[in-house]
């Protein structure tokens, strides 16, 4: 049986597959597939569709960073 976790991390092993907007590359919207964004100080928009989807940050790990 698995242990209950008490604590709420953010463990980028353990919560899977994550859809961010990277600056500086060709972003693909995962609801309509359209490239143009609107993007904000903390999100991106889809200006198709209106998905929302969060910003990369330079602290956050890439796959390149990754181990």
């Amino acid at each position: 049986m698995r242990a209950i976790r008490t604590d709420y991390r953010a463990l980028p092993a353990e919560r899977g597959h994550v859809i961010l907007y990277r600056l500086a590359e060709t972003n693909h919207c995962p609801g309509c597939g359209g490239s143009h964004w609107l993007v904000g100080r903390q999100s991106a928009e889809c200006a198709r569709c209106a998905t929302a989807i969060p910003l990369m940050s330079p602290a956050t790990p890439g796959p390149s960073l990754e181990g």
